[in-house]
Parts: structure tokens; sequence; C-alpha cells
């Protein structure tokens, strides 16, 4: 019997030490995420080649509708796949409480499937047609870091006082006409984030 009860009594103080474990882990938690809620920290994705490997949605859109292909590219999602290391790190900044943008280098025509695509997961999508425009986001929004694959968007990120943090392309992707060339800014590259 007296064994019986010192067993009881070591199961119940191992999952009281897990339980109490998982308190101060959910507290650290809960600090980080309001502090960083308050202060209303952001991070920023490039869209194409950037958070999803676009180019069969963009092979599809010109071959359906090759006269209207940048009315039609945005409607194509269920074609795009969300690369696997960028979205990890998005849901890890999310849950941390950081705002996140996605800017898509695209015309903001038939953006409804876009939207609803990622709805949960960002806070704003911003559909942008030259750099200058890239770069008056990334100016005015004061991301802490912006994931691009292009040099364009590393060399408006460091214009615009923002970290920049390079997001490999897909070595298929032949359709991106914004230049890539990775570390050539001294910019930290994310390993495996091509797939």
């Amino acid at each position: 019997m007296k064994e019986l009860v010192e067993k009881i009594k070591n199961f119940f103080n191992r999952w009281y030490l897990r339980f109490k474990l998982l308190c101060y882990i959910y507290a650290i938690w809960a600090v980080l995420y309001s502090s960083i809620s308050i202060c209303g920290l952001a991070v920023a994705f490039e869209y194409d080649d950037g958070i999803v490997y676009s180019e069969i949605a963009k092979k599809m859109a010109m071959k359906e509708r090759p006269e209207n292909y940048d009315s039609e590219i945005n409607r194509y999602t269920q074609y795009e796949r969300t690369k696997v290391i960028p979205f990890f790190l998005l849901l890890i900044f999310k849950v941390l409480g950081f705002n996140i943008d996605i800017i898509a280098d695209r015309p903001s025509v038939n953006t409804q499937d876009l939207n609803k695509k990622w709805r949960g997961f960002v806070s704003n999508i911003y559909f942008v047609e030259d750099q200058n425009k890239k770069y008056e986001i990334l100016e005015s929004k004061k991301y802490l870091i912006f994931f691009s694959n292009s040099d364009e968007g590393i060399i408006q990120a460091k214009k615009s006082g923002v970290y920049p943090v390079r997001i490999k392309r897909n070595p298929k992707s032949t359709l991106n006409n914004l230049s890539y060339n990775p570390g050539k800014f001294k910019e930290k590259v994310i390993i495996l984030s091509e797939f």
C-alpha cells in the first residue's frame, strides 16, 4: 500500500512540474506577444518566389489568358505552392505577435482570391507595379525585416532602413523578371528556402 501511495505521489509531482513549466512558458510568450503587439513591430515578405512558388500560376495565366495576363494572374492562387521555410518563419512571427504584410510585384486587379488565401495569416497585401512604390511602402511601414528573393527588394529594403533577408528562388522559376543574385549585397540568405 505504501508503494502505491508513493507511486501516485510521484505521478502527481511529475505532472505538477510539467504544468508549472508550461505555465512559465506561456507567461514568457504572453509578455513577448503583448510587448511586440503594443510596439507595433512588423515584418514583410515578398510574394512571388518569396512566400510562394508561383511559376505554374504564371504559366497557366499566360496559357489561358495571354491578352489579360496582368489582370488574371491574381486569380490563379490554386496553382501556387507555399514555400515551407518562409511560411514557417511567417508562422513564428505571427505567434510572437508581429504584424505581417506581403508585398506583391503585381497589378492590383482581381485580388479577391489572393486576399482570401492569406486572410488569416497577414495584415495587409500591397500590390506594387514598380520599385519606387515598394520603397515607399517599406519606408512608411518601418518594417523590422523584409524577406525578399529579388535584388530589387534587397536594395529597396536597405535604402529604406529595413533589415533585408534573402529568400532563395526556386531553380525552376524562369518567369520572374526581377534580378536574383543571392549574397551580392552581403545580406543574410535563408538556407533551403527555395523549396
